[in-house]
């Protein structure tokens, strides 16, 4: 499991934080990888983002695995609220996507928001955004969804030597062909090292190839061996 996240040009020139998030965990029953872009208009937005990910995690460790997307969903949100304390909801709002998998391959895919998560294995599988045709720059995430609606669900089974990719909008927007680009990172850092992995990684995100880019970039990526 590798994962990176870089704050953008914008950001940078600005002075202010990255308001993405990521998170990996991985055990002897099950894994895990979250990440949340929070909303730039939003003044607690980075808080949002890495209170999704811990909210993700503490629901894992009071969830079962094959528990109904709603109980998962609602137990997600449920942390979240309380871990924002005294934040108000709407100034933390951030998209949350996950990867819930079991040693066997097995996984469960959720999605609320912007960003993308690439399965590569078998048939390739794509979870993007429930309503893709939104106007200009407005998602859905934590904070702003009240719907179950919102959210994508998907199970999978990730075969040995596969794997997938979880992505914010900062990457998922500017690419022309995601599942070869998700099948390559793949492939790439199945044999690096957690250290040496994340830096490629960073690497990469810091000199993105498109021009005149300026979001966050945040990326996990899951290898079965």
């Amino acid at each position: 499991m590798h994962s990176a996240s870089v704050r953008g040009p914008g950001h940078i020139n600005r002075g202010q934080p990255n308001q993405d998030a990521v998170l990996i965990r991985r055990n002897r029953n099950s894994w895990l990888a979250v990440v949340s872009d929070g909303m730039g208009s939003r003044k607690h937005s980075d808080i949002g983002s890495k209170m999704a990910c811990q909210a993700v995690l503490m629901m894992t460790r009071q969830c079962s695995f094959d528990e109904p997307d709603k109980t998962v969903i609602h137990c997600t949100y449920k942390h979240w609220l309380n871990l924002l304390d005294n934040i108000r909801p709407d100034d933390a709002i951030a998209t949350c996507l996950f990867a819930w998998g079991k040693p066997s391959g097995k996984c469960r895919l959720f999605q609320l928001g912007d960003g993308a998560i690439y399965v590569s294995s078998g048939e390739q599988q794509t979870l993007k955004p429930r309503d893709e045709n939104s106007f200009g720059n407005e998602t859905t995430g934590l904070g702003l969804s009240k719907k179950y609606s919102d959210w994508v669900c998907a199970q999978s089974q990730i075969s040995i030597n596969q794997g997938l990719v979880l992505v914010t909008d900062g990457i998922s927007d500017d690419l022309v062909e995601p599942q070869l680009f998700a099948s390559s990172v793949i492939k790439t850092m199945k044999n690096k090292g957690a250290r040496y992995g994340k830096q490629w990684m960073k690497r990469e995100l810091e000199n993105w190839p498109t021009p005149h880019h300026t979001d966050d970039k945040t990326i996990a990526v899951i290898h079965r061996k």
